[in-house]
């Protein structure tokens, strides 16, 4: 961690003058008047990633209880020494969970064939500016594993803003962490302070909200796990040796597959298919990708009979 770390963004501290304290409160009996105490807390914000909190709590194919999710955070917050009250949290989702949650406002982004996650980037751009610009408030918290937002936070400290990266346990370890997830480590170390939460908070307030999952995780027809084999093999005959020994070396040790490999792929299916792929198809590309990198002898089979993934 930085030394910005330290100390940063804790509650000025009132000084005392002890030569002038007795003619103060001789002043004060007789005017009736105190010096008022400052009792409410900067204000803060949040803005998430849907999809990035569902793979940081390990279960990417599940929604998350948004109102668990900000209790997380919240209690978060000061453990990073970032003193201040959570006012509203905006989520970026491309499905509406349907879920009635207090101080949250949900931003409905559309899944884009050609650019992966170009339309959540560009609302979570635009919000963060809206907010720099306006003095909205006075932290803000980056939930993305996005390293294009990095332009954005460097302009919002700029303005005086204080913003923060969410990330889990994994980041205490950050010569491990910046070698497994570079992409995800510069997007971190773009912030002022790491707001760090256990990944099994995480995966608890994943588990709140399971009951409400769509239809979509279902498991892919044969077609499309046919046409999600041919994607995966063609992604890796495309990599050089270079690209492979990286990933071999890399992807054991990490949660997920390296996130500028995740968004090829996922670009690549949607572009194979010409619509959005469904979560339990995005599944099961990353499985069958993950399998070739590790080298899964049954990985030319991908999956059984029916079409779903051998991986639960």
């Amino acid at each position: 961690m930085d030394q910005n770390n330290f100390n940063a963004g804790a509650p000025r501290p009132f000084r005392s003058h002890s030569h002038t304290s007795n003619h103060n409160n001789h002043n004060s009996a007789h005017s009736g008047h105190q010096t008022p105490m400052r009792h409410s807390l900067p204000t803060c914000m949040a803005l998430v990633d849907a999809r990035y909190v569902g793979w940081l709590s390990g279960k990417p194919n599940g929604l998350m209880n948004r109102s668990a999710f900000a209790s997380v955070l919240a209690q978060a917050l000061p453990n990073a020494g970032v003193h201040a009250q959570l006012v509203r949290t905006y989520w970026y989702t491309e499905s509406d969970d349907g879920m009635l949650v207090d101080d949250q406002c949900v931003r409905l982004v559309a899944n884009d064939l050609h650019n992966e996650g170009g339309p959540t980037l560009s609302a979570m751009v635009r919000d963060l500016n809206a907010l720099a610009q306006r003095v909205g408030c006075v932290h803000v918290v980056i939930a993305s594993d996005d390293e294009r937002l990095i332009a954005a936070i460097d302009e919002a400290r700029l303005s005086g803003m204080r913003v923060h990266t969410l990330c889990d346990e994994s980041v205490q370890n950050f010569a491990t962490f910046s070698k497994n997830e570079p992409d995800l480590a510069r997007l971190v170390r773009a912030g002022d302070r790491r707001i760090i939460v256990a990944r099994g908070e995480l995966t608890q307030a994943a588990s709140a909200g399971a009951g409400k999952a769509g239809a979509d995780t279902l498991a892919p027809s044969i077609d499309a796990s046919k046409t999600m084999q041919e994607v995966a093999q063609a992604w890796w005959d495309k990599c050089d040796s270079h690209e492979r020994d990286d990933l071999r070396e890399t992807v054991p040790h990490a949660r997920g597959l390296p996130q500028d490999v995740d968004r090829t792929l996922l670009s690549a299916g949607r572009d194979e298919l010409n619509r959005p792929l469904t979560t339990g198809e995005r599944h099961l590309l990353r499985k069958l990708a993950r399998d070739l990198v590790l080298g899964d002898p049954d990985v030319a089979a991908g999956v059984t009979a029916g079409g779903q993934s051998t991986d639960d």
